[in-house]
């Protein structure tokens, strides 16, 4: 599994590719991967959270007459 792609055609870029899958059959044929999409939405979240931790951290240090 190579993370670095040549891109052939510009949509290449939009193809969802699997980086981890897991396939339990015991649990009614449930499918688990991880995606490029999955990781991508995963570091905006932590992002997001980063920055509203911190601005909430530091508002009572802000005051608004």
């Amino acid at each position: 599994m190579t993370f670095f792609y040549e891109i052939q055609n510009p949509l290449d870029q939009f193809t969802i590719r699997d980086f981890i899958s897991l396939d339990a059959p015991i649990l009614g044929n449930l499918h688990l991967s991880l995606t490029n999409i999955t990781l991508y939405m995963l570091i905006a979240f932590f992002i997001i959270i980063f920055i509203n931790i911190m601005v909430n951290k530091y508002a009572a240090y802000i005051h608004f007459n």
